[in-house]
């Protein structure tokens, strides 16, 4: 290794060669810290900030394909990891330009892929999580929520060639229920349009079909697809997004009351941690509940994350059910208003002040 004078603020530039590596820049108590640049023994270079040995602040790393460097990760590093704000260029052109946390895209986020297509919104670890806008290079355009790097919930797409809008409920990155529209278009011919098959093709007399009850149908649609969405939600979401930090802390308090400071329980031990919580699931409903989370153990013990998951995917079924209660509640509350007061008027009469009011 080869050092130069120290400087005065107490660092020392120079050399070091280990086999086949070398670094060039600043040191400080024998640690690389400062300015930097690290040359790897299987070709990769790291040009940027360091502190005690790591990267750590701004910097560029290079990899090496076949004797020839490509920028792969320019941005933020903390401890040897990216995070912050960076930009990664991927080996097959695509582009991620956005936030990092513990080497992993996480936050606000822009993904332009190679083959023209646009992904901006919200990342979770690595994959599409949160709100989030894709704009296809043939114009299609999809606007709304992504789970697990797959599309779930609420969401509009518009399809360009048809020029019509489906808005509605997404599930596992598929469309299952809601309205297609057509999109108006100043500069759309009002005429008849030509099919795309064929000029001259008659289709033959399709029967009207007419539902003999939509609204129910449609209702029955709807509950479906909500079913569907959470077990699919709780499945991928992270507990953080599910929980507040003190809802974690009180299902952890629970849990560790029965497993006796283990990292898991048995299905005895999880109903009773369930009837501590107030919940009390019926044995069909608990196999339900622990197949569509699909992540026990070989042994079939139960862990704290798929406790939790229980837990919110059962919380998430009660609030439907109260809220179609309530609405049920409200919808009798309002018939048995307008009966009253027309008791009222039977009473007093409109003479009574209080009615004229």
């Amino acid at each position: 290794m080869k050092k130069k004078p120290r400087q005065e603020d107490g660092s020392i530039k120079g050399e070091m060669w280990t086999e086949a590596s070398r670094y060039i820049g600043d040191w400080r108590d024998n640690c690389k810290e400062g300015f930097g640049i690290q040359f790897y023994k299987n070709g990769d270079k790291y040009e940027g900030m360091w502190a005690m040995d790591k990267k750590h602040g701004q910097g560029t790393y290079w990899r090496n394909e076949g004797g020839k460097l490509r920028r792969e990760y320019t941005g933020d590093w903390f401890e040897d990891k990216k995070h912050g704000r960076g930009t990664f260029f991927f080996k097959n052109s695509d582009r991620y330009d956005g936030y990092w946390v513990n080497g992993m895209p996480q936050g606000e986020g822009r993904m332009i892929y190679s083959n023209g297509n646009i992904y901006e919104g919200q990342w979770h670890e690595g994959k599409r999580n949160g709100y989030g806008v894709m704009t296809k290079r043939n114009g299609d355009h999809f606007e709304g929520h992504w789970v697990n790097d797959k599309r779930e919930g609420q969401g509009s797409y518009f399809y360009s060639e048809k020029n019509k809008l489906f808005v509605g409920e997404w599930v596992d990155d598929q469309p299952k229920t809601g309205v297609y529209t057509e999109v108006e278009d100043d500069e759309a011919d009002n005429g008849p349009k030509k099919p795309y098959f064929m000029d001259n093709y008659a289709l033959p007399a399709i029967p009207e079909l007419k539902l003999a009850d939509p609204t129910r149908l449609l209702e029955k649609a709807m509950e479906r697809t909500k079913r569907v969405r959470s077990h699919f939600r709780v499945q991928y979401i992270p507990l953080e997004e599910m929980f507040t930090s003190q809802e974690l802390l009180d299902l952890r308090t629970a849990f560790d009351a029965v497993s006796l400071g283990q990292d898991f329980v048995d299905r005895q031990a999880l109903q009773t941690s369930f009837s501590n919580l107030g919940i009390f699931p019926s044995e069909e409903m608990l196999d339900e509940l622990l197949n569509s989370i699909g992540k026990l153990q070989e042994d079939q013990l139960i862990t704290f994350e798929v406790f939790a998951r229980c837990v919110a995917l059962l919380l998430e079924e009660n609030a439907d059910k109260v809220s179609t209660s309530s609405q049920q509640n409200v919808e009798e509350g309002d018939m048995e208003g307008e009966y009253d007061q027309e008791q009222m008027e039977q009473m007093y009469g409109e003479e009574d002040p209080y009615y004229n009011e």
